[in-house]
């Protein structure tokens, strides 16, 4: 900003400044309260409306939505826990070996692949209890649908498990909706 434009407004101001007070000294003490209860009101209002109200509309809003939104975070999760990701190359076969094993059920199984993506499961004499864990949530995880569980308690009582063995067989198909990966 230059000298001159600087001067330019120094001059509006003062011209805008002594309007004000010619209009302000000849009003009566109690019409200058009343402008200045006003001046005051109106101040107040443009303070509310600009910088009070819109923080607690947010927060209201914010209020209401986070239970939703916990809501929905939670279904999330539940589905995230319910969808397995396999290593990539990984295929079926290699991840259904990988649990089965992991499991503790090796050497009590046979896995033999199907037509369309379908699997049939031969257990003998496996763990009972491992085998149900195993089947109530290993299958879902794979984008697997057990369709027939044929399984009875095997003849053999062993003295080292406790909950019985189990010999059958189990069939899954793939799970409608989900792909295999390749």
């Amino acid at each position: 900003m230059n000298k001159a434009s600087l001067a330019l407004y120094r001059a509006k101001w003062q011209r805008f400044n002594a309007q004000v007070q010619a209009r302000w000294q000849p009003l009566a003490l109690r019409e200058k309260r009343m402008v200045a209860g006003m001046a005051i009101a109106l101040i107040g209002l443009l303070l509310w409306v600009a910088l009070i109200q819109p923080p607690l509309k947010k927060i209201t809003y914010w209020q209401t939505e986070t239970p939703k939104l916990r809501a929905q975070t939670e279904a999330l999760e539940v589905l995230l826990r319910e969808v397995s990701v396999r290593p990539d190359g990984q295929s079926v076969a290699q991840s259904l070996e990988q649990t089965l094993q992991a499991s503790g059920l090796g050497g009590h199984y046979q896995l033999q692949s199907g037509e369309a993506g379908s699997w049939q499961l031969t257990f003998d004499a496996a763990p009972a209890d491992v085998v149900l864990d195993w089947l109530l949530s290993n299958p879902a995880q794979l984008s697997l649908q057990v369709v027939e569980a044929r399984l009875q308690r095997a003849d053999n009582p062993s003295t080292e498990v406790t909950a019985g063995t189990l010999s059958g067989t189990v069939r899954m198909d793939q799970a409608l909706g989900a792909k295999e990966a390749s």
